[in-house]
């Protein structure tokens, strides 16, 4: 099955996230999307992030070592990578999603919403996210990550 590589932000500031409503898929999700062949992970996630907040985002960094050579250098590694099922849609296949997942907070920019990719946009408590409806306003993967990462302190 194909595979196509995307990114994630989570985006958390004041103890809460940040999520857009899904144009396509109707659903609250983090900005996230396709990366491009020059991008690595975390150029596509900030990518994403302004595109669809306005935002402009730092990654929280969860490295162990940092390298810094002439022929070798660390970047920015994700909190989280998820392959994920695609369905059919339209003309297009069904593929899979190599999904590279950051932690984000937000260092500039102002909040506009994209409306080309999504219908709203606005910040999330635990304990809205919470009471969102699992497989219908929210996946349930998403609501199990945020729930992992509010008691993580982000």
């Amino acid at each position: 099955m194909e595979k196509q590589c995307t990114a994630t932000a989570y985006i958390f500031d004041n103890e809460k996230v940040l999520l857009i409503f899904h144009r396509k898929l109707s659903k609250w999700l983090p900005p996230g999307g396709h990366m491009y062949p020059h991008e690595t992970p975390p150029m596509a996630a900030k990518r994403e992030a302004k595109e669809e907040t306005g935002l402009e985002v730092e990654i929280i960094l969860q490295e162990n070592i940092w390298i810094e050579r002439w022929n070798a250098h660390s970047f920015e590694r994700p909190y989280l990578c998820l392959l994920e099922e695609i369905p059919p849609f339209g003309d297009q296949p069904a593929h899979q999603h190599v999904d590279f997942i950051y932690i984000t907070r937000p260092i500039g920019g102002e909040i506009k919403e994209n409306p080309c990719e999504t219908n709203g946009i606005r910040w999330f408590t635990l304990e809205e996210i919470e009471a969102l409806n699992p497989d219908g306003e929210i996946f349930v993967e998403t609501q199990q990550t945020l729930r992992h990462l509010f008691l993580r302190g982000f």
